[in-house]
């Protein structure tokens, strides 16, 4: 394996992180935050326009017909940027939708993914549940087709999605449906997330729902991705973290030399150094091996775990060694780490990706 960006990749991630640096400044954060919409819709179509929407998609209906290392660099700039866009869910659902689709589904769906116009979201979370392959949401067969009742939790960009992939138990076993979620059979309420985020909880009381795919396979292939996508963002993350808070602590004095002299500071500021570069190295090899037909589970667990408990001492190394500046809101530190936690619990935080490793490595000791 190598992990050195080819010219192509090397383009994709150059391009992404243009368009999000020259757009997505400190003063349009705050703009986009004191908006009654948690959305960069300007952006979006930049980044649409630009075919970095639908990279990983099949270029018959209008992607790039790409991969997931190429959607992870296109994540790793949205986190670089904190970019309040739907790409994670939107990308993911349109993934989804491109394998277990049939042909005018991704007709119907996929074209309007690539060129902006069409969101799509995820929802797999339920309260009180960690596992997306045992859901309780339930999906009951009527006629030709499905009705789905139950609740799920902390759906993004629920009321601009179109359409929402949904994990629910079928008659036998747990499976993938596509459903509108503001359609009929469907309530929303509205919350905020730590990064400022506006979520809904989404009821499904029978509502219509249309199959993609039966099986516990199916749903991995799902979280698998999910998973790669959620850690190449916080990669982006704290990557921008460690390079700003690297940045000051080389600026900033005390007795007549920076900070960055001090054994303290240097040491923590290589503990958090460890710990990004330990996420980029997981989050590539999971992501090449989605793309190469390998199994990615153990570098995914082992990312995720990366992405939440290394996430976590990156936010606390880099705020504490900002001082009081890092817990003023006119500096955009803060965003960063509200993102960082937000990222660092999605999916289940360390200590669920401890448990399916030791999980895995009883399992081997079986055999």
């Amino acid at each position: 394996m190598d992990f050195n960006l080819n010219e192509t990749e090397q383009a994709i991630a150059d391009l992404a992180d243009q368009i999000l640096a020259d757009r997505v400044t400190h003063d349009r954060l705050k703009e986009i935050e004191a908006a009654d919409e948690w959305f960069a819709d300007a952006e979006w179509t930049l980044l649409a326009d630009a075919g970095l929407v639908g990279i990983a998609l099949p270029g018959a209906h209008g992607g790039g017909g790409l991969g997931m290392v190429e959607a992870g660099l296109v994540s790793q700039a949205v986190g670089r940027h904190v970019a309040p866009v739907p790409m994670l869910p939107t990308t993911l659902a349109a993934l989804v939708v491109a394998e277990f689709g049939d042909d005018e589904l991704r007709a119907d769906l996929l074209p309007g993914v690539a060129d902006g116009t069409r969101v799509l979201t995820v929802a797999t979370a339920e309260h009180l549940r960690d596992d997306p392959a045992r859901p309780g949401t339930t999906a009951t067969a009527e006629g030709e087709g499905w009705r789905l009742d139950g609740v799920k939790a902390v759906v993004e960009f629920c009321s601009r999605a179109t359409h929402a992939v949904v994990t629910a138990a079928g008659p036998d076993g747990p499976g993938v449906w596509l459903v509108d979620p503001s359609g009929p059979g469907t309530t929303t309420v509205a919350g905020v997330t730590s990064r400022l985020e506006t979520v809904h909880e989404l009821t499904l009381s029978g509502a219509p729902a249309t199959l993609l795919a039966f099986g516990e396979d199916a749903v991995r292939w799902l979280e698998a991705r999910h998973l790669a996508l959620v850690c190449a963002t916080q990669l982006g993350v704290v990557e921008r973290q460690l390079a700003m808070t690297a940045e000051y602590v080389s600026t900033r004095e005390q007795f007549g030399r920076p900070i960055a002299t001090f054994q303290a500071v240097t040491q923590r500021m290589a503990d958090c150094f460890i710990q990004v570069e330990g996420l980029r190295l997981q989050t590539q090899s999971a992501l090449w091996r989605l793309d190469n037909g390998v199994d990615a589970w153990e570098d995914l667990r082992i990312a995720k775990w990366f992405g939440s408990e290394g996430a976590h001492v990156v936010a606390h190394g880099a705020q504490h060694m900002h001082g009081g500046i890092g817990v003023d809101v006119d500096y955009p530190l803060h965003r960063f780490t509200l993102w960082n936690k937000h990222l660092e619990v999605t999916l289940g935080a360390a200590n669920r990706q401890l448990r399916a490793i030791g999980a895995e490595l009883a399992e081997q000791g079986n055999h």
